[in-house]
């Protein structure tokens, strides 16, 4: 399959999640949207899971272009104020149902889990030391901070602005320890 082809089929079932939930992600709901045959389907994704665990490639993927999109030099080292940095950027976008269906999903399932794993440990600080070294609790709390703004409207109830959500993360960027655990 093309990879364009691949791709539009992909971006349907973030859709399909989209609307209405990952329960109604079936052969013949993608089929019916993306205009291809269910054995077209069935040829390329030959389970329904092997069609969401593509799906969650697909997304830890545009994930993980979202914040190098906010990396001035991608080719350097990420540091720990980078990372940060860029989750903030990224969070004054609020997810998406789909994006956080998919993160749900994914943390009940460790194969699953390990696809995001692979982005997220080169994009996200990690508790280690958080309780004996000052800035290591600093460094994770502006990484709780961000995660919660990223999925803020769907757990509060109160959808932010957003000028909100970016007089939001700017606080939480003047967090960000100067000197890095």
């Amino acid at each position: 399959m093309r990879t364009s082809k691949k791709t539009e089929i992909l971006q349907t079932i973030v859709d399909i999640i989209e609307e209405l939930g990952i329960s109604g992600v079936t052969y013949e709901a993608v089929a019916n949207r993306s205009g291809m045959s269910k054995s077209g389907l069935i040829y390329h994704f030959p389970s329904r899971e092997h069609m969401l665990r593509e799906v969650h490639h697909f997304m830890a993927s545009q994930w993980e272009q979202h914040l190098l999109a906010t990396v001035t030099n991608p080719a350097a080292a990420i540091d720990v104020e980078t990372k940060l940095r860029a989750n903030l950027a990224v969070s004054q976008h609020a997810a998406t149902r789909a994006e956080l269906m998919m993160a749900i999903d994914a943390s009940s399932d460790p194969d699953i889990y390990a696809i995001w794993a692979d982005k997220l440990d080169n994009w996200t600080v990690t508790p280690d030391n958080i309780t004996t070294d000052a800035q290591a609790c600093q460094a994770y709390l502006v990484q709780l901070i961000a995660d919660g703004l990223w999925a803020h409207d769907y757990i509060n109830g109160h959808r932010l602005t957003p000028n909100q959500r970016k007089a939001l993360a700017d606080a939480a960027a003047r967090l960000i320890p100067t000197v890095q655990p």
